[in-house]
């Protein structure tokens, strides 16, 4: 893979992570259009999602500090058990549960539908799971959060295993309409991607660079995609203090109606 394709995937992977548009979906269009779509390998999900990765570790860092310190002195001391850190880590635990065991489970049938046709029905549902969602509740605090609410998002996350479904928008509105804040629900959201893509991160770094693939496009492709997905989460931020999260709905129809009618 020359640097200039790698760069452009990673661009779009970090912007279509964090924005409700599904970045699985984006990538096999952007490829598909931009480079002929040939099939991606194992390495470009591995390097843009440690990008990704990297981006909400930095801008989680206080949350993930949290619930890490809170997660080991909750193992070790009973009135830590009580305080915000331990719950915040059980909720992130119990949400990633239903993706994990989906994931685990189907992964290889879905990547087996990976290509524009379905990705256009993924980004059709997407763009009504967008449009029906509220603007969110008073949940504004981790205690207010029931594991219930985590489970729930957690189930809505595993949705995104479908091409063109996309994970952070599954997630947000699945927490919205449990009445969370917009705020926490996207800190939930990301929270939730930090424990996946650690994982993916792990492989990689397991599992080296494949023969024949040079240091140069990897790196640039982490890099592209931390910068893109770090400016990617804060607008959303913004988006989602506003009410405007549905608005993203009609962009993933358009898209989707567009790639149904301009296939080769």
């Amino acid at each position: 893979m020359d640097l200039f394709r790698a760069i452009v995937l990673g661009v779009v992977q970090g912007l279509t992570e964090f924005l409700p548009v599904s970045s699985s979906g984006h990538l096999v269009l952007a490829d598909y259009y931009l480079f002929g779509g040939q099939a991606l390998p194992l390495w470009v999900d591995i390097a843009s999602n440690t990008g990704t990765f990297l981006a909400a570790l930095l801008l989680m860092r206080r949350e993930i500090a949290q619930a890490l310190t809170g997660f080991f002195a909750g193992l070790v001391r009973r009135e830590a058990r009580r305080r915000e850190g331990w719950k915040l880590a059980l909720l992130i635990l119990v949400a990633s549960l239903p993706a994990l065991i989906v994931g685990l489970a189907l992964k290889g049938v879905f990547e087996s539908i990976n290509n524009p046709v379905f990705v256009s029905f993924g980004l059709f549902l997407t763009g009504w799971i967008l449009w029906t969602t509220p603007r969110g509740g008073a949940k504004d605090v981790v205690g207010r959060v029931t594991y219930k609410d985590a489970f729930l998002g957690g189930l809505a996350q595993s949705l995104a295993i479908l091409p063109g479904v996309s994970r952070s928008g599954s997630t947000i509105a699945a927490f919205l309409h449990l009445g969370l804040s917009p705020v926490l629900a996207a800190k939930l959201s990301f929270l939730m991607y930090s424990v996946a893509s650690f994982g993916v991160m792990l492989l990689g770094l397991k599992d080296g660079l494949p023969d024949g693939v040079h240091a140069g496009p990897v790196l640039a492709m982490i890099a592209a995609a931390f910068v893109s997905g770090y400016l990617a989460m804060l607008w959303l931020f913004g988006i989602l203090r506003r009410g405007q999260f549905r608005w993203f709905a009609p962009y993933v129809w358009v898209l989707a109606a567009w790639t149904l009618f301009t296939l080769r």
